[in-house]
């Protein structure tokens, strides 16, 4: 009981979060002085910042009430700093001697055999499908959406369609990123910032808190590019 009121607590911390950060987003996006990634980075934070909150105490969230000010201004220097060294050092508050402690190890050695089948008793099976959505390979496409085999292999040569393979050599296409019989726009760009078509389709079919908890694809469709290279260009600047 205890473990799953926690789990259930979690969830809701993190429906209030991707609820800040949407309403945060759709609250900037009127203001001219966001550039890319900024609205979605603000969006987020936000968010962030509003899940530790709702865990605290009542009376932490009066303490911090009290000292808002200096909150604030604490909070602004970390950002600023950021922006003025990409890797500059944070101050922490930690002991001066630290205790040395020793791992457990690396373990034993084992064959290359002997590993896949350590990973193979525990790995979980999961069809294409079931993450991707609907796919359809070039004969499908062809004869069900009007998509042209000889259109269909400049797009993937241009990089302006997401091919995933399936089994050993072919290649299926993703149906939802299609609209007249073509690839929406924008596609492209996501596949550079992801750096892999797998990763791109992935985070171009998950709902998304800062797009407002539509799915990124959706959005292409109604030809958001700008939103939606935005929100990638924050979201993968940060892996």
């Amino acid at each position: 009981m205890v473990n799953s009121n926690a789990h259930s607590e979690r969830r809701d911390r993190k429906d209030i979060a991707d609820r800040v950060a949407a309403k945060v987003s759709n609250a900037l996006k009127s203001e001219k002085g966001f550039g890319p990634g900024s609205l979605a980075l603000s969006a987020l934070i936000a968010g962030e910042v509003a899940d530790v909150i709702v865990g605290l105490p009542a009376e932490r969230c009066q303490e911090l009430n009290s000292h808002s000010a200096e909150l604030t201004q604490r909070i602004r220097r970390v950002v600023e700093s950021f922006g003025r060294e990409r890797r500059a050092k944070m101050a922490f508050d930690g002991p001066d001697e630290i205790e040395s402690s020793k791992g457990e190890g690396l373990g034993a050695i084992v064959t290359s055999e002997q590993g896949e089948n350590a990973l193979a008793a525990i790995a979980v099976y999961r069809k294409l499908e079931d993450w991707a959505g609907t796919v359809a390979g070039a004969t499908e496409l062809s004869r069900e959406y009007g998509v042209a085999r000889s259109s269909l292999n400049r797009w993937q040569h241009e990089g302006d369609v997401i091919g995933l393979l399936k089994g050993v050599r072919k290649h299926v296409y993703p149906v939802e990123q299609f609209i007249d019989g073509r690839p929406v726009r924008g596609i492209r760009e996501i596949i550079r910032l992801a750096k892999a078509q797998r990763t791109a389709w992935l985070w171009l079919s998950q709902k998304n808190p800062v797009l407002g908890g539509r799915k990124p694809i959706e959005l292409l469709k109604q030809d958001r590019v700008d939103e939606v290279v935005d929100a990638a260009t924050a979201y993968f600047a940060a892996q």
